[in-house]
């Protein structure tokens, strides 16, 4: 953990134990220099604003169950997409990746649920997508010899197949530069109903990707991933060095894609003026509309914080704008600190703050409201 700074109160009244952290803003080292790592998480940010929500293709997919950002500067991992195609893509130098997985029930069932997973993948040029699309195929389709090819006469560029008797559909298309992936899944192994699924996920992506203009990839370096400087106003615990779920900033739809009823979330911070999202670890940092969105919006979390796990604590002394809540007992599906939390409001900004002891959690949260108003 970083040494931070004890600073003095002033006027306002302002909390002064800090413990072990400081105060003060960040620097925005990790914008500084070129960075093919980061800009490869820039890109994939961008991807996943484009990216379908399940509800738009049937209104039963209305239950997340992850994806995100798949690319790094190594390549593309396999959390997403299968092992053989994230192997094949990988011989075509993809730039960014983001997934998107939906489905009508909240855990991984057989293959009587609905589901539904969407994929964006860039490559430097046409060629290299077009070429990553067939070999994507060919690798999936080679892992098991009942594989058949289908059409999806809708689409004369997808490549697509199954196997006969199983309801699972998977198909690639190149658009540009980039491999729209979409795996199907239905309680029934109807073909015709898994590819007009199909049909529909690819029409509501392309619909999606219309403005969409990719980064080329000798600019991909000079991305920065936080323009509005977001993740300088969170308090710096960790290294600072950009990565999807633990230091990064998020638009809205992309953030929400990644929760556990996307379409539904992005409707609340939508409603609530949520611009953009900083993540730093177990922190986050909602920038708003302006400062009487800010208001409501901490206000909403703390409605959402009292539920029946949780209860009202102390929160520090001095500071209104901070409110705190204990949870019940450690939350199970997560391995970050989350026993304790603190919800922050200042200017146009609310923070959340996380600890398993009460004491960190007010002091982090004490120089959270501190760093948010850009003061020592």
């Amino acid at each position: 953990m970083l040494a931070g700074v004890a600073a003095c109160g002033g006027s306002s009244g302002e909390a002064t134990d800090y413990g072990p952290y400081s105060g003060r803003p960040s620097d925005s080292d990790y914008d500084q220099k070129p960075s093919k790592s980061r800009g490869v998480l820039v890109e994939s940010l961008r991807l996943g604003e484009r990216i379908l929500y399940g509800t738009e293709i049937d209104p039963d997919l209305k239950v997340g169950r992850g994806g995100g950002v798949f690319a790094t500067y190594l390549g593309l991992d396999h959390s997403v997409i299968s092992g053989p195609e994230s192997n094949a893509a990988e011989g075509h130098g993809p730039l960014a990746a983001f997934g998107s997985l939906a489905a009508n029930k909240p855990n991984a069932a057989d293959q009587s649920e609905k589901f539904l997973a969407t994929s964006l993948i860039e490559f430097p040029d046409d060629a290299a997508a077009a070429a990553a699309a067939a070999d994507m195929d060919r690798a999936d389709f080679q892992a098991n010899a009942d594989n058949v090819p289908v059409a999806v006469d809708a689409f004369p560029a997808a490549i697509s197949h199954w196997r006969p008797g199983v309801p699972t559909l998977g198909s690639v298309m190149a658009y540009k530069s980039l491999v729209i992936r979409v795996y199907a899944q239905l309680p029934d192994p109807d073909l015709g109903q898994l590819v007009d699924m199909v049909v529909r996920s690819y029409r509501r992506q392309l619909d999606m990707l219309a403005d969409y203009t990719p980064t080329p990839a000798a600019e991909l370096p000079n991305l920065h991933l936080d323009s509005d400087k977001l993740l300088t106003r969170i308090v710096r615990t960790e290294d600072p060095t950009p990565a999807a779920m633990k230091f990064a900033v998020y638009g809205v739809h992309a953030f929400a894609a990644l929760l556990g009823s996307p379409a539904a979330d992005a409707s609340t911070l939508i409603d609530h003026a949520v611009t953009a999202v900083g993540i730093s670890y177990n922190k986050r940092l909602f920038k708003m509309r302006d400062g009487a969105a800010a208001t409501n919006y901490a206000g909403y979390l703390r409605d959402q914080q009292n539920g029946a796990d949780s209860s009202p604590m102390p929160g520090v002394s001095g500071l209104s704008d901070v409110t705190c809540s204990q949870l019940s007992k450690p939350a199970s599906n997560s391995l970050e600190a989350r026993r304790f939390r603190c919800v922050i409001t200042r200017g146009e900004y609310v923070a959340v703050v996380y600890s398993n002891t009460d004491t960190d959690v007010r002091q982090m949260a004490a120089a959270q409201y501190s760093v948010m108003g850009g003061k020592s």
